[in-house]
C-alpha cells in the first residue's frame, strides 16, 4: 500500500502549491475546485458546471493540508442525495453504489499524500453519457483521510471512522428545465385526550423536489383551531439544498389545541424562481371529558332554565266558597 502511494505522490507532486492562507473544511483539510488561471473577486467553493449529453468535462480539484504533518488521502466521485429525516445534503460513501453523477466521475489519482500546509492539484473528467436526463446532477469529489483516525462505539461495539471531506459538483445537462416542489404528506396526530385542558399535537410533513433542478426550499407551517384560534408550531423546517427527486420529513410540535377544537394546518414551500406548492389538512380534536361535562354543563343550563320559567308563571288562586 506505501509503495502505491508513494508512485501517486510523485503523479501529482508538479501539481504542488503553497497552502492558502485561508481554506473551508474541517479544520484539518479542505477540498475546493482549483482555483481558474485567472480569478474572479469571488473564489469558488463548488463546481458549478454545464455540459450536453454525451461530453467529457475536463476540471481540477485542490486538497489542502492544514495540518502540522503529511496526511493520505483516498478520491472518489460520490453521488449526492438528501436525508430521509430533515432532508439534509449528504454525499454518498465510497461504498455505496454510485448511479449518477458520482459514477461519471474518472481520475487517475485515486490516492495522494500531502504534505504539511500544502495543496495538491488533482485533475479529474467527468463524462456525461449520451442518455443524460436534462436538469442537474449533483454530486461531489471527495477526500477521505486513508485509514481511520477515530472510534465510536455502536450496539457495544468499536467502529473504526475515516473523514472525509467534499467538494459539491453541480452539473447541469443541457436540455429543458422544470423546477418544482411538492407537499405529498402532511399529518396532524393529537392523541387522545383524558383531561378537558389544552394540549399538543405532533405534526409531520414532507418536502419533495419534484423537478430536474436542485433548489433550496423554505417552509412557512401556519396551524389555526377553531374559530381561528392561534396554535403556536416548532421545529424543523427545510434548510438544505434539495437534489431532484430528493425529499425530507421534517417534524413540528403544535401547542395550543382546544380539547375540542378544528385544527386547520398549512404549510407552503417556496423556492428562488416562483417555485411554489401548499397543502392543508383538517384535524378533529374531541376530548369524551370535554363532551360529558359540556352536556353536563347544557343539561344543567337547560333545567335551571325551565326552573326559572316555571317560578314565573301565574297560578290561579284557590277560590274561597259563599256561606
Amino acid at each position: 500500500m506505501r509503495k502505491i502511494a508513494a508512485v501517486l505522490v510523485i503523479a501529482v507532486m508538479v501539481l504542488l502549491t503553497p497552502a492558502p492562507a485561508a481554506a473551508t473544511g474541517n479544520g484539518e483539510w479542505a477540498v475546493t475546485p482549483t482555483p481558474a488561471k485567472n480569478p474572479g473577486p469571488t473564489p469558488r467553493l463548488y463546481f458549478f458546471l454545464d455540459a450536453a449529453a454525451g461530453e467529457r468535462v475536463k476540471e481540477s480539484v485542490r486538497v489542502t493540508n492544514l495540518t502540522a504533518k503529511p496526511r493520505s488521502f483516498v478520491i472518489y466521485g460520490a453521488d449526492a442525495y438528501n436525508t430521509a429525516r430533515n432532508g439534509g445534503f449528504a454525499i454518498r460513501t465510497r461504498t455505496d453504489q454510485q448511479t449518477d453523477l458520482g459514477s461519471w466521475v474518472k481520475s487517475q489519482v485515486t490516492a495522494v499524500e500531502v504534505p504539511a500546509r500544502t495543496s495538491a492539484d488533482i485533475p479529474f473528467t467527468i463524462d456525461v453519457p449520451a442518455n443524460a436526463t436534462p436538469g442537474d446532477h449533483v454530486g461531489g469529489i471527495v477526500a477521505m483521510e486513508a485509514s481511520a483516525s477515530t472510534t465510536a462505539q455502536a450496539d457495544g461495539a468499536t467502529v473504526n471512522i475515516q473523514r472525509a471531506v467534499a467538494a459539491r459538483v453541480y452539473l447541469r445537462v443541457a436540455g429543458a428545465v422544470v423546477p418544482g416542489l411538492g407537499v405529498p404528506e402532511l399529518d396532524m396526530n393529537v392523541g387522545p385526550l383524558l383531561l378537558p385542558t389544552l394540549t399538543e399535537g405532533d405534526l409531520e410533513y414532507t418536502v419533495a423536489n419534484v423537478g430536474n433542478v436542485h433548489l433550496i426550499p423554505a417552509a412557512t407551517v401556519k396551524v389555526t383551531g377553531l374559530f381561528g384560534h392561534r396554535i403556536t408550531v416548532a421545529g424543523s423546517t427545510p434548510a438544505s439544498d434539495m437534489v431532484p427527486g430528493a425529499k425530507g420529513t421534517f417534524a413540528m410540535t403544535a401547542t395550543g389545541i382546544w380539547p375540542l377544537d378544528v385544527v386547520t394546518t398549512s404549510v407552503a414551500v417556496r423556492a428562488d424562481g416562483d417555485v411554489f406548492a401548499q397543502r392543508s389538512e383538517r384535524t378533529l380534536v374531541i376530548s369524551w371529558t370535554a363532551v360529558a361535562l359540556l352536556a353536563l354543563l347544557i343539561t344543567a343550563v337547560v333545567l335551571l332554565i325551565r326552573r326559572r320559567t316555571r317560578s314565573r308563571e301565574l297560578r290561579p288562586r284557590g277560590l274561597v266558597a259563599a256561606r
